[in-house]
């Protein structure tokens, strides 16, 4: 990663490059997940937006989707993610 300033992690690229992380909390079922930022940038492109509005088009509660309540009352949250966390997590191409 570069020194580039100011800092910012506009797409999932981005995370992955700064080596941050991303977990989401439903407000719906109280469920928290930590979320696999290199696997959603496989899935949506390194060019994925990753602010909150952007992630909601794209992720969402199954429990709550499967109950039939609102499944996109969802809060995101970055952090940073320790050289220990980041153990066996590869970097897209």
């Amino acid at each position: 990663m570069s020194n580039k300033y100011p800092f910012s992690e506009g797409t999932l690229g981005d995370k992955l490059a700064a080596g941050t992380g991303l977990s989401v909390h439903c407000f719906g079922c109280q469920r928290r997940a930590v979320l696999d930022v290199a696997e959603l940038a496989k899935r949506f492109g390194r060019d994925q937006p990753c602010l909150h509005w952007d992630l909601l088009e794209i992720i969402y509660c199954s429990e709550c989707r499967a109950a039939g309540r609102d499944d996109r009352n969802l809060q995101f949250t970055n952090h940073a993610v320790t050289p220990e966390q980041r153990k066996g997590w590869t970097a897209c191409p």
